[in-house]
């Protein structure tokens, strides 16, 4: 896998550390303007661990990096959908990374 969709993967993943942070408190993140609950919170810390797990893997060399890949893309899709006014751009990452593993299983 190229180095930019691994870039993306990591960024990504750690933008989703400002939804924990909202929600925890840990600092104000005004680009969040929706309350984001305890329980929501903990979600964008799964999607920021599995996005940041899948650019260790894929950076590694292992093919198998979309099995953490694909349930990250899942997780983040539910948290913009669920976060739409603020983190509707999410989208493009998800659906690059999405398109990377689609690819992949149709090369075989």
């Amino acid at each position: 896998m190229n180095l930019t969709l691994s870039l993306i993967m990591i960024i990504h993943g750690l933008i989703h550390l400002m939804g924990f942070a909202k929600a925890f408190k840990l600092a104000k993140v005004k680009e969040l303007t929706q309350p984001i609950s305890k329980f929501m919170g903990i979600l964008w810390l799964v999607g920021a661990i599995l996005f940041v797990v899948a650019f260790a893997l894929s950076i590694s060399g292992a093919k198998e990096w979309w099995m953490v890949g694909f349930p990250a893309v899942i997780v983040s899709q539910f948290l913009i959908i669920n976060y739409w006014k603020d983190a509707k751009f999410g989208t493009i990452a998800n659906a690059l990374v999405l398109f990377v593993i689609a690819w992949m299983f149709i090369q075989g």
